[in-house]
């Protein structure tokens, strides 16, 4: 498999999936209204990179911020963190 060039560079939409979810929409519905492939969006939802371009698209295409599809779960649900042990 050819290496993309910077295949490296990029941003994770890690509630993708969750939004596309919500608005009731396909990974092909998505994918169409974000002129985007089916496969970019695919890699974006599994965890994979996309351009900052593209994460503009998909969030342009579902009605959100692309700040809202790395950081924002869109049912409310609030993971919790792990405590740090307080220092001595």
């Amino acid at each position: 498999m050819a290496k993309r060039p910077y295949a490296d560079r990029g941003i994770t939409v890690p509630y993708l999936s969750a939004w596309r979810a919500t608005r009731g929409h396909s990974q092909v519905e998505l994918a169409t209204r974000a002129d985007l492939s089916i496969s970019t969006v695919a890699r974006s939802e599994q965890g994979g990179k996309v351009s900052l371009p593209n994460a503009v698209k998909l969030a342009r295409a579902l009605g959100v911020s692309v700040n809202d599809l790395q950081r924002t779960d869109p049912l409310g649900i609030v993971q919790e963190q792990p405590e740090e042990e307080e220092q001595p």
